[in-house]
Order: structure tokens, then sequence, then C-alpha cells
């Protein structure tokens, strides 16, 4: 398991960072990226990746920055960082 840490311009509160954890998991589709949502609403609303065995980190990020750019947060991240 990865986390991925993220830094995003907040106009409410200046700076927000969170972590979105990258659990791989081999009883899925090997190809297969499955989003989890937090109960609680946050900037992101993503809690975790669920992701196949054959998916690369370049996936993972595509996926991420095409998540962000349709959310409309892309434009405010300062900083994406797998931990």
């Amino acid at each position: 398991m990865a986390e991925l840490m993220i830094e995003l311009r907040c106009p409410k509160h200046g700076l927000e960072r969170f972590k979105i954890k990258i659990i791989r998991k081999f009883n899925i589709k090997a190809d297969l990226i499955m989003p989890r949502f937090r109960s609680r609403p946050e900037t992101s609303g993503l809690s975790s990746l669920l992701v196949g065995r054959d998916v690369s980190n370049m996936e993972i990020e595509k996926y991420l920055i095409n998540y962000f750019r349709e959310k409309g947060l892309f434009e405010a991240i300062l900083k994406m960082k797998l931990v």
C-alpha cells in the first residue's frame, strides 16, 4: 500500500494537505482502478483507490489528474507526491 500526498490552494483555508491511499488488490481485474469516496465531505472526496495488480504508477497519476480536472481542482494543486 502506498499513499499520494496532495497539497492544494484552498480559498477558505489557505493551504490544504490530504492523503489518498493506493491499495493494490489481487482479487479484482488486473487493470481496474476503482475509487472509494469519503463518508464526510472534503475537498477531494476521494478516500482511496483500489487498483489491480497490473496497474502502473503512471496510470494511477493519469487517473488522478483526470479526476481532479473533472472536479475543477487541478489548477489549485501545488504538489502531488507518492509517499
